[in-house]
């Protein structure tokens, strides 16, 4: 306000000093003019005042400009160049470690990015990141909006005007610069659960997600992992799965079928299946494989399986840090499907290998189409290969994956499936882009969460099942089919709401 008014102020002394008559246009001015003119003032003493409003006008712009990075005026500069910076598709493909590098991850502030220092000093302390955690919701130790300003502080005091006077307390040199431990804690890096709510949340563009995975990173070298998280890392490396059962058991649930499923690699297949752990090991989930595969025969549809050749896909492997170990399921995966005679499009019933299969995999050489098992069926019941003959008619609610919907987008597939069979859907308020996770992703299915005050996917049983008269909590990924039915369960809804998988209720409509 005062540069304003001292503004206005030295272009009214100006024109009363000298009167030029083009400067009617200059209409706030002109008016005050009059206005010292009717106060008596004189040219001589105009010249004087303008002076002196001039020189206090620059003090105070150019001081205000001086004073702009110490408040929070700062951020009508910076979140500006944040969000014209920002990576609509962060978090969808990581970064791979640099070639060469001495260690993956991040290990202090010298490693940060351009971009990741700017995210620190973006964030408006508003909270919608904080709001929207499910870690944070859970009671677990980690809040994005407190992680960022955790660092921001440490960026103050390291690269900030704090070290130019030497405020740097003496003890931050060496290995006190390092982060975890320091700022932030392991357990709280390990709380996340990639879910990607953070960075669609910010109004600013900060890129949360890719940040914690760096650091995350820097524990896996360290060796710093929760028990279940190595064990389930170890099985990964060892067996290519997380469950630990030999690979020759991957496509053993294809034996409870009434015809044979093909090989990929050795006979010509239209779409390539890839299945995913839960569906190949775990016994519940296998009844949602087998009824996808029932589906796709009675549509003709031309499909095959990597059999034994199959791995884990990497996503969540590479979300915890394990970047070493997902090059190498990655690479046995893109090998396999090289293999493969002339399929035309991949297609997964798991939204955290689409994930990666869609975003990651072509950077290591597999450039083919990816679908969830959702776009096919919308495709087979658009051409007329798939209608429903006995329409459900029961009331549902469905819940987006995280890897699915606010990472790729793919909202509208799964509901238009649910009203081709007669669904009639009951959205939650935590719908779409604004889902709730369940809480496995990131690795945490396999890690202990007994200190959580209340689970992730007990929270969304509850909002599910106080919508009403809802039957079904429909889901379209293998771990929400295990997540939610144990939260039924552990969160003593059993009888009012049942978990059923997509395909089991299109199986049904058939």
């Amino acid at each position: 306000l005062a540069i304003g008014v001292t503004g206005y102020v030295v272009e009214a002394a100006r024109i009363a000093a000298d009167r030029p008559p083009f400067e009617t246009w200059s209409v706030v001015g002109w008016q005050l003019a009059n206005l010292l003119d009717a106060l008596g003032v004189s040219p001589r003493a105009a010249n004087g005042l303008h002076w002196w409003s001039w020189w206090g006008h620059a003090v105070l712009a150019l001081g205000f400009v001086a004073y702009v990075p110490y408040s929070k005026a700062v951020h009508i500069l910076v979140d500006v160049v944040n969000l014209l910076a920002h990576d609509p598709a962060a978090g969808r493909a990581l970064p791979a470690p640099l070639e060469g590098g001495a260690s993956a991850g991040y290990a202090t502030l010298a490693d940060f990015t351009w971009k990741e220092l700017l995210d620190l000093d973006a964030c408006t302390k508003c909270g919608r990141c904080h709001v929207a955690c499910p870690a944070r919701a859970a009671g677990a130790p980690l809040s994005p909006r407190d992680l960022i300003l955790g660092l921001r502080e440490r960026a103050e005091d390291e690269l900030g005007g704090r070290s130019l006077l030497r405020e740097l307390p003496a003890a931050a040199n060496g290995d006190d610069r390092r982060l975890i431990g320091t700022v932030v804690r392991p357990e709280t890096l390990w709380a996340c659960t990639t879910c990607l709510a953070c960075v669609a949340a910010c109004p600013v563009g900060i890129e949360h997600l890719p940040l914690i995975v760096e650091l995350r990173r820097t524990l896996v070298e360290d060796g710093a992992l929760e028990p279940g998280l190595q064990d389930a890392l170890q099985k990964l490396d060892r067996y290519g799965n997380s469950f630990g059962q030999s690979e020759r058991a991957r496509a053993k649930w294809t034996q409870g079928l009434p015809f044979p499923v093909k090989d990929a690699r050795k006979e010509e297949v239209e779409y390539l299946w890839f299945v995913g752990d839960y569906a190949s090991y775990n016994p519940r989930v296998q009844e949602t494989a087998r009824a996808f595969a029932r589906v796709l025969q009675r549509a003709a549809v031309d499909f095959g399986l990597l059999h034994e050749g199959e791995r884990n896909a990497g996503n969540d492997v590479r979300r915890v840090g394990e970047e070493g170990l997902f090059e190498k399921l990655a690479a046995h995966n893109v090998k396999a499907m090289e293999r493969c005679k002339g399929f035309r499009a991949i297609v997964t019933t798991d939204p955290h290998s689409y994930n990666t299969l869609r975003n990651e995999y072509p950077a290591l050489g597999l450039a083919r189409p990816v679908l969830h098992y959702s776009e096919l069926l919308l495709r087979l019941f658009g051409d007329g290969r798939l209608a429903a003959a006995r329409p459900l008619g029961a009331a549902a609610t469905y819940h987006d994956p995280c890897y699915l919907g606010r990472y790729n987008g793919v909202f509208d597939a799964p509901r238009e499936v649910l009203a081709r069979i007669g669904v009639r859907l009951v959205e939650m308020g935590r719908c779409r882009d604004n889902s709730f996770c369940c809480g496995a992703g990131g690795g945490r299915i396999w890690m202990d969460d007994a200190g959580l005050a209340e689970r992730p996917s007990e929270n969304r049983i509850r909002e599910a099942v106080g919508l009403g008269s809802v039957q079904y909590f429909v889901v379209a990924c293998p771990k929400d089919v295990t997540m939610y039915e144990d939260a039924v369960k552990t969160s003593g809804q059993e009888g009012r709401i049942v978990v059923r998988d997509l395909i089991e209720l299109v199986e049904e409509a058939l």
